[in-house]
């Protein structure tokens, strides 16, 4: 009875002891889940923090894609950069291969609980030693995956360090762009300004200019109608000395001729003197004085001379000598070189051509007068 009795007591006392080892195991457990979710946790924040740091290198990088137009000199820079992207994305992979692991490892660790808790049933205490060992293992790889991803935070925090102060030297580099791109719009305002400035003061200019034409233009058209009018006047005056002088030639004729012919009639070599001077008393030329006076009124020679050729080949019935017998001998406007010069002028120039008419070779007018056109049949 009282061996029954201490085998019971001992019954009790393994009991609890097994119960506060189940209790302990429990607690050791409840521990390994803390820190696995605390582990997880972290993992999880570092996934965040990396996910983060990526979302920040993908700005970067189209903050550099913008300003790789306006700095090429900075692509080095980029490339670097894009080197630390890669090696940062390697990172993230092996942080998702380490959380990978240690998912697994807890998947292990739970199948090994599960394990634990069929077998614990059989054999406790050979399994409580064990189950230390593989605890303080696992705690031995825990401690070195927190170093690890220590070391690794310590590395992401470096290089964000250090990629800041690049940030930083970018953005340096972009104040002075944009300062450099004002000051050149400036200049480039001022420059435009002072073009229109200067535009408006050469149209000023234009506009007096053309006042000032406009006003020689009218003074050019006065002085001409002034030598018209003078012209006129010293043509007129002109016809009447030559009348004059044709009525004093002819009575000066007369009265030579008339005592010649009351004795005797003179024989045909004694008159054929007289008939000689009658080519000189019925086209007179203009004297000296007429000459510097015409000279002096037509400002324009040349055009009047060409206009009077033009006018003696409109009536169409002088040949060649005819004209230069009137513009050179009669009227003496020019010499006789400068009166072919001008035929030939009128000729290229499509107003002057030559007609055979009777038997003669003629100079006609051709720049679009119907009365020379008109006049060539009735010769």
């Amino acid at each position: 009875m009282a061996f029954s009795i201490l085998r019971g007591g001992r019954k009790k006392e393994l009991e609890k002891r097994f119960t506060t080892f189940s209790e302990q195991l429990a607690q050791a457990f409840a521990q390994i889940k803390t820190d696995m979710s605390e582990t997880n946790s972290r993992v999880e924040a570092n996934q965040r923090e990396m996910e983060r740091i990526a979302q920040w290198i993908d700005y970067l990088n189209r903050s550099n894609q913008r300003l790789s137009e306006a700095h090429s000199k900075l692509s080095h820079k980029y490339e670097k950069v894009s080197e630390n992207h890669l090696k940062l994305h390697s990172s993230h992979r092996e942080l998702s291969s380490s959380h990978e692991k240690t998912a697994r490892m807890a998947e292990n660790l739970e199948n090994r609980q599960q394990e634990l808790s069929s077998t614990i049933s059989a054999n406790k205490g050979a399994l409580k030693n064990e189950i230390q060992e593989q605890l303080e293992q696992q705690r031995a790889v825990y401690t070195e995956e927190i170093s690890r991803l220590k070391s690794w935070i310590d590395y992401f925090s470096a290089h964000i360090d250090r990629h800041k102060g690049k940030e930083d030297d970018l953005r340096q580099d972009f104040v002075k762009a944009r300062q450099g791109w004002m000051e050149a719009y400036s200049k480039l305002r001022e420059l435009v300004n002072a073009l229109k400035s200067e535009n408006s003061r050469l149209k000023e200019q234009v506009s007096d200019v053309t006042d000032e034409l406009k006003d020689a233009r009218q003074e050019l058209e006065k002085t001409r109608n002034m030598a018209e009018s003078h012209i006129l006047e010293v043509k007129s005056e002109l016809s009447k000395q030559i009348e004059e002088a044709k009525r004093v030639q002819q009575q000066a004729l007369q009265s030579i001729v008339q005592p010649v012919q009351q004795p005797v009639q003179a024989p045909p070599q004694v008159q054929q003197p007289q008939m000689t001077v009658q080519p000189q008393i019925v086209s007179p030329g203009p004297t000296s004085f007429q000459r510097h006076i015409i000279s002096r009124v037509m400002p324009n020679r040349r055009g009047y001379v060409l206009k009077f050729i033009l006018d003696l080949a409109g009536e169409s019935k002088y040949s060649t000598k005819e004209v230069e017998e009137i513009v050179v001998n009669e009227k003496q406007l020019c010499g006789r070189t400068s009166f072919y010069a001008y035929l030939k002028e009128l000729k290229l120039r499509g107003k002057l051509n030559y007609a055979d008419i009777d038997e003669r070779t003629i100079i006609i007018r051709t720049d679009g007068q119907e009365g020379a056109q008109q006049r060539l049949p009735e010769q």
